[in-house]
């Protein structure tokens, strides 16, 4: 029988509620999120009010003209986040081959090339009646797609600070320095900012967290780093290096695995970290085929030899 509260109404909150406080979760605005649903705002705001009421909780709060979702805002949209990919799988099933399985994956770009493709292409081996989807971009967007159902799966090299995901770490690494092999560095067995001095330098852009960590470890050596190019993905890093207009200090992993010959690694300090995790949905996760790749994935990751 359906809970009812003492006037009679039901105290399950409606899936429509449940749409709009995902969409005002994501857009942090009731006009943005009254324009992703396809409603008015004084909807957005009253399906809010009405879910709060039910509810007997406050899911917002202002911060200028901003809402900020409470923890009992981010719990409420995780347990609903199965729901909707529920839906979501079922609003396609007439166009589901019969056979198979869908594992829908998200992962940034240097992960995806160069170390899920061959393992993908390993797995569908072992596993051929399996589908893959596989999604490639930002971190923020893998956790965010994780979290609200619509990836399987996330492997993510940086922290996925979300209460609706919930990450399982596979792999630490620390940073070196890569360089060609023939630069006078490379005679090193480890690197320090006051070895590197002014020599030119390759770095991930400023959205990475990583940049922040090596900048510090620069100051703290009263070091100025002189950075030459900045980039978006270690893959084109690399071929900056490569082609000799710098050095670089960066995670190994996985790039070592497709760096090739006449480049080199050397261990950076002080000492950086860096983990690679799975990061799966709070609630409703860990699909069977899911959980049967990151498997097969850590079983695999042990016979990989880097390139450099």
């Amino acid at each position: 029988m359906e809970n009812e509260d003492d006037g009679g109404r039901s105290s399950r909150p409606s899936v429509r509620e449940l749409e709009v406080l995902h969409a005002v979760i994501t857009t942090r605005k009731t006009t943005a999120a009254a324009q992703r649903l396809g409603v008015s705002q004084p909807a957005v705001s009253r399906a809010i009010g009405a879910l709060e009421a039910r509810l007997g909780r406050d899911l917002f709060v202002r911060d200028g003209g901003r809402l900020v979702p409470t923890a009992d805002a981010f719990a409420l949209d995780a347990e609903a986040a199965p729901i909707f990919a529920a839906l979501a799988r079922l609003s396609n099933w007439p166009n589901t081959p019969s056979v198979g399985t869908l594992l829908r994956i998200f992962s940034t770009p240097t992960i995806a090339h160069t170390f899920l493709a061959p393992m993908v292409t390993r797995f569908l081996q072992v596993e051929p009646d399996t589908r893959i989807q596989m999604e490639i971009g930002r971190s923020d967007d893998a956790v965010a797609s994780v979290a609200d159902g619509t990836t399987d799966l996330g492997v993510l090299d940086v922290k996925a600070a979300h209460l609706g995901v919930r990450a399982e770490p596979f792999r630490q690494s620390v940073a070196h320095v890569l360089m060609p092999a023939d630069h006078p560095l490379a005679a090193k067995e480890a690197i320090r900012p006051t070895d590197i001095g002014d020599s030119p330098m390759i770095a991930v852009t400023r959205r990475f967290s990583a940049r922040a960590r090596l900048e510090r470890a620069f100051a703290d050596e009263g070091v100025e780093p002189r950075t030459v190019l900045e980039s978006g993905t270690v893959q084109f890093l690399l071929e900056m290096v490569r082609s000799g207009v710098g050095i670089a200090v960066i995670n190994p992993f996985p790039i070592a695995y497709v760096a090739g010959s006449g480049l080199v690694f050397r261990p950076f300090e002080p000492l950086i970290e860096y983990e690679t995790s799975f990061v799966f949905p709070a609630v409703g996760g860990n699909l069977p085929v899911a959980r049967r790749f990151v498997d097969f994935v850590r079983a695999e990751q042990m016979n990989l030899v880097p390139a450099a």
